[in-house]
């Protein structure tokens, strides 16, 4: 009886062990989600921004602020987009190791639409990075997120293009 009782207290401990180094085993993390509605209405958001500023001045410092060559410049509709740019050639982060792969590529537009906040001349301006994944010649391109670094640089520039330019106005 004394045997019986080891063996099962030896059975029982093996059945522990196995039970917890099986749970410890699958613990992962969750896989990465697209974003959800919610979600992309918020980056959306954090795509765009008011200037208060006459049109033609935000048009321009929009344009100057665009290092990239041009392939849409309208004006009157208020759309300024780039051809597509290859992601080596392009901004590079200051926070990554390495550069990106050669199959990536994107292209950014900008949207800007008149309006009044207050009585003062605004203008808001949304834009917008379309960042791709090419893997070969055969297969679509897969659509990747940007880490919207980018998009605060060229509203960085918009931005300073402009009070450039009012105190330049001022000083004359």
């Amino acid at each position: 009886m004394h045997h019986t009782a080891q063996l099962i207290s030896k059975l029982f401990l093996v059945l522990i062990l196995s039970m917890t180094a099986f749970v410890l085993s699958s613990c992962t993390s969750e896989p990465v989600r697209s974003a959800s509605g919610r979600d992309k209405a918020l980056k959306k958001n954090l795509n765009q921004k008011v200037f208060y500023f006459p049109y033609d001045s935000v048009w321009r410092a929009a344009q100057l602020a665009l290092k990239y060559p041009i392939a849409t410049n309208n004006m009157d509709n208020g759309i300024l987009e780039t051809e597509m740019v290859r992601a080596d050639d392009g901004f590079l982060s200051p926070m990554e190791e390495r550069g990106p792969s050669s199959g990536v590529r994107y292209k950014i537009t900008l949207v800007l639409a008149k309006g009044k906040v207050n009585n003062k001349e605004s203008v808001r301006v949304t834009l917008t990075k379309a960042l791709e994944r090419k893997r070969d010649f055969f297969s679509d391109a897969e659509a990747l997120e940007s880490d919207g670094l980018e998009e605060k640089m060229i509203f960085y520039r918009i931005e300073r293009e402009l009070l450039i330019e009012e105190a330049l106005r001022k000083a004359n």
